[in-house]
């Protein structure tokens, strides 16, 4: 054999591999103190992590306590509502925006979410409908693609929906 048909041959012997690869189930994907978090939640609340988007996890700063915390992805598995919970590395309580939990515009039930992302502390937040802001802590951006899109950061431990436009 020469070097290219060794390459070749390793080259399937490894693509036979990977194909048989099972993805991490979402749980598996998260840190340790955040899985707790979930479960515990869990017993409470009939939630599950909804992975129908990627990414279904954000790291931010949501609580302003300078450790990363997580926004992830969920769904009420009795109702099938969909949400997001705020998992904060140092506070007990986790938050819950949808899912059966109203919020302003976006209500209690987060299945029309088609795009989200971090926005960043410090970043100015305009509205067309309020006040504009300087976040003091990290924030999410959700929306739903060609139409309307909010800002949801953490004052005070509870959540704020301030709508960007629609």
């Amino acid at each position: 054999m020469n070097g290219r048909s060794i390459a070749v041959t390793v080259a399937l012997v490894f693509s036979a591999d990977m194909a048989g690869a099972q993805a991490l189930p979402p749980q598996a994907q998260l840190p340790s103190w955040a899985t707790q978090q979930l479960e515990s939640l869990a017993k409470r609340e009939a939630i599950e992590i909804n992975a129908r988007m990627n990414p279904f996890v954000l790291r931010g700063d949501f609580d302003g306590d300078g450790k990363g915390d997580l926004a992830v992805l969920i769904k009420n598995k009795d109702s099938k509502k969909e949400g997001i919970v705020f998992l904060f590395k140092q506070k007990a309580a986790p938050l819950i925006v949808g899912a059966g939990h109203a919020l302003s515009n976006g209500g209690d039930d987060f299945a029309w979410l088609e795009v989200w992302q971090v926005e960043d502390k410090g970043s100015r937040q305009h509205s067309y409908h309020e006040k504009s802001l300087k976040l003091k802590t990290d924030g999410i951006v959700v929306g739903k693609e060609g139409a309307a899109s909010a800002l949801i950061y953490i004052k005070g431990g509870k959540a704020v929906w301030q709508q960007q436009g629609d």
